[in-house]
């Protein structure tokens, strides 16, 4: 039995979506379960979940839910990040974990190049603008082209954000913990070395995994190296990031602005500074997200159960 564990009805009718289709591609049911009290009793049957991973919409995997996973073999994950799931319990209960990997690339670079776009033509100030009728000229940023993009993550998405920007002209740098040459990229440095890459870029865009070691990876001291034209764009997890630090850094002009699109805390609270900044674009967790990737992750996920019940190897599995 595949159950599904996320509040389908609160907000979040992109995720119906994606189980309607894969209850047809499968030709089967999925159990919804909307809150802890519908998990409780649907897991001691259920031998695969499906679920959103990690935000507002999700219900965590905790203790007692665990308890009562009697048959639970596989968790499928549609979105990419998984660190909001009990992975060393799930290990030692023999469950395998996938995800899906692969679906999201194009659309976040895409969200990446044009949020670069966007501020340096200043769309966010011209919508305003178009808004109050108001027909005021100003001279744009700089273009793409020539400048240093560092992406701090070089995984399957990051490695999309390199072919992209590459194509835009734009010299390609790449931090990881594990460095290694990689196609598009200029150089990719190791963690150790991320103050280089800090001082030499135009525009950082953060697309790593949130762990011990990327929490506050740009605080005070990196805010303070970087050049005051340089742009952040985050489309990794909000607390990768010191999001004081980063206000003050905006509010004193020490950079030139942001694309922001994860936060410490979601939604956004309504009294951040954030939201009235004239250099930061605010998106409400949306990078992901699109036509494209739903079908491209109910497609991910279904070939994962089929071999899953074929007793194949499961693709890509994080655990």
């Amino acid at each position: 039995m595949i159950v599904s564990l996320f509040d389908d009805e609160i907000e979040y009718k992109f995720a119906v979506d994606e189980l309607n289709m894969l209850e047809e591609k499968l030709g089967e049911k999925i159990l919804r379960c909307k809150t802890k009290e519908d998990a409780l009793r649907a897991l001691p049957e259920a031998d695969i979940v499906v679920t959103l991973g990690s935000g507002p919409f999700a219900i965590p995997l905790d203790e007692d839910l665990l308890n009562v996973c009697a048959k639970l073999k596989l968790v499928l994950c549609f979105n990419a990040g998984v660190e909001e799931l009990p992975l060393n319990a799930l290990k030692e209960m023999g469950v395998t974990v996938g995800n899906g990997q692969g679906a999201h690339g194009s659309t976040i670079a895409e969200y990446v190049i044009g949020g670069m776009i966007a501020l340096n033509r200043k769309f966010n100030m011209f919508v305003k603008n178009q808004q109050e009728h108001a027909w005021v000229r100003s001279a744009p940023g700089w273009n793409l082209e020539g400048k240093t993009i560092c992406i701090i993550g070089t995984g399957s998405i990051g490695r999309v954000i390199g072919k992209k920007a590459s194509r835009m002209e734009m010299r390609v740098i790449g931090v990881r913990k594990h460095p290694q040459p990689m196609e598009y990229f200029e150089d990719v440095m190791g963690a150790d070395r991320l103050h280089d890459a800090l001082k030499q870029s135009d525009y950082i865009v953060l697309i790593m995994p949130l762990t011990d070691e990327t929490y506050h990876m740009l605080g005070k001291e990196q805010f303070a190296l970087m050049k005051k034209d340089a742009v952040i764009i985050n489309v990794s997890r909000g607390d990768t990031i010191d999001e004081e630090a980063m206000i003050t850094a905006l509010k004193e002009r020490q950079i030139r602005g942001a694309v922001l699109d994860v936060f410490h805390k979601e939604p956004l609270p309504k009294d951040s500074p954030l939201w009235d900044m004239d250099n930061v674009i605010v998106t409400p967790h949306v990078a992901g997200p699109s036509l494209n990737t739903q079908q491209n992750a109910v497609g991910i996920i279904y070939d994962k159960i089929i071999k899953f019940r074929n007793n194949e190897e499961i693709p890509n599995k994080i655990i």
